[in-house]
C-alpha cells in the first residue's frame, strides 16, 4: 500500500487519543495554596491514605496531581488543636483540546483517570487554640467562626447561581459548596464541644 499522509495523520491522532489529552489542554497537575489562621502550621495533604504533599510552615503552595479523589488536609501547630479539611475534586467538563486531539476515547480516558478534574486553588483552615481563658472567650471564638463559615457558603452559592448557565452543573456545584460548608460547621461544633477552658 503506498505511503499516505492521511494514514500517518490518522495514526498520530489515534496515538494521542489513546494516551488521553488533558495534559495538552489543562495539565495533569495543579498548584494548591494552603493557608492557616494563624500561619505557621504544618499541613499534610493525603489522598486515599497516601501523602501527596506537605506544607511546612503555612502559608505555602504545592503541586498535586489531579485526580477524581478528594484530598484531606491535616494541619497541626503547637498550642492548637489538630484540624482538617477536605479538598473535593470537581469535574471540569470537555475541553476543545480533548475534542480536537483526543476524540471521545481521549475524553473517556481523561475522565476515568481524573485528569479532567481540578481541586480548589486555595484552602484556608482555622486553627483552634488548645484552651481558652474563660467560657465567654471560647463561645465568642466558635460562634464567630461558624458565622463566617456560613456566610462564606451563602456567598459562594449566590455567586454560582448568579453565573449559572447549566442547571445540572449549577446544582452539582451548589451541592458541593453546601456539603463542604456543612462539614466545616460540623467540625467547628465538635471542636467547640471539646475545647478546654483554663479556669
Amino acid at each position: 500500500m503506498p505511503f499516505s499522509y492521511s494514514r500517518l495523520a490518522g495514526l498520530a491522532l489515534a496515538t494521542v487519543a489513546l494516551s488521553g489529552c488533558a495534559t495538552l489542554t489543562t495539565g495533569s497537575d495543579q498548584s494548591v495554596t494552603v493557608l492557616t489562621d494563624p500561619a505557621g502550621a504544618e499541613c499534610r495533604m493525603e489522598r486515599e491514605g497516601m501523602t501527596v504533599a506537605i506544607v511546612n510552615p503555612t502559608p505555602g503552595t504545592v503541586q498535586v496531581d489531579k485526580s477524581k479523589n478528594s484530598i484531606v488536609v491535616k494541619c497541626a501547630a503547637d498550642g492548637f488543636q489538630d484540624t482538617f479539611a477536605t479538598l473535593s475534586s470537581e469535574f471540569q467538563g470537555m475541553t476543545v483540546g480533548n475534542v480536537l486531539f483526543g476524540g471521545i476515547i481521549g475524553v473517556a480516558i481523561d475522565a476515568g483517570s481524573g485528569a479532567m478534574n481540578e481541586y480548589p486553588s486555595q484552602i484556608t483552615l482555622l486553627l483552634v487554640p488548645d484552651s481558652f481563658p474563660n467560657d465567654e472567650k471560647r463561645d465568642t471564638f466558635f460562634q464567630s467562626a461558624i458565622d463566617r463559615a456560613e456566610a462564606r457558603t451563602e456567598a459562594a452559592v449566590a455567586e454560582i447561581r448568579s453565573k449559572c448557565v447549566d442547571d445540572d452543573g449549577c446544582k452539582r456545584e451548589v451541592t458541593l459548596v453546601e456539603t463542604s460548608g456543612a462539614s466545616e460547621v460540623s467540625q467547628l461544633k465538635s471542636q467547640w464541644a471539646t475545647a478546654k477552658v483554663d479556669s
